[in-house]
This record gives C-alpha cells, structure tokens and sequence, in this order.
C-alpha cells in the first residue's frame, strides 16, 4: 500500500494520525467499487475475483 510507504518515509504525527483513516477509507472505496464491478460483470467478474487478491498479492506462481 502506498499509505504505508508514506508512513515509513515521513513518520510524523499527522502521518500516524492520518493512516489508519485513510486505510479505513481505501477499504471502503474499495468495496463500493467492487460492487460496481459484480453488478457489471457479474459472473465475469465473479470468476476474476476467485483467483486475484484483493489487498496484498501473492508472491511467486
């Protein structure tokens, strides 16, 4: 997440203060435009979301 490369470069008080609230509003933003997507493309995107990782990507094969 770019949020938290933002938090170890600039570890200041407003950072600490502003990360956790904009965490919070990435995940939420996140899940309204993942309902966007299942009512467009319903199973299309259905089967997409099955093998791709929401938040932290898997690493390797």
């Amino acid at each position: 997440m770019i949020m938290f490369g933002f938090l170890l470069q600039w570890p200041t008080i407003l950072t600490l203060i502003m990360f956790p609230i904009l965490v919070i509003m990435y995940v939420r933003l996140a899940k309204i435009e993942e309902s966007d997507m299942y009512a467009e493309f319903g199973k299309e995107y259905e089967a997409y979301a099955a093998k791709t990782p929401a938040y932290i990507p898997r690493l390797g094969g």
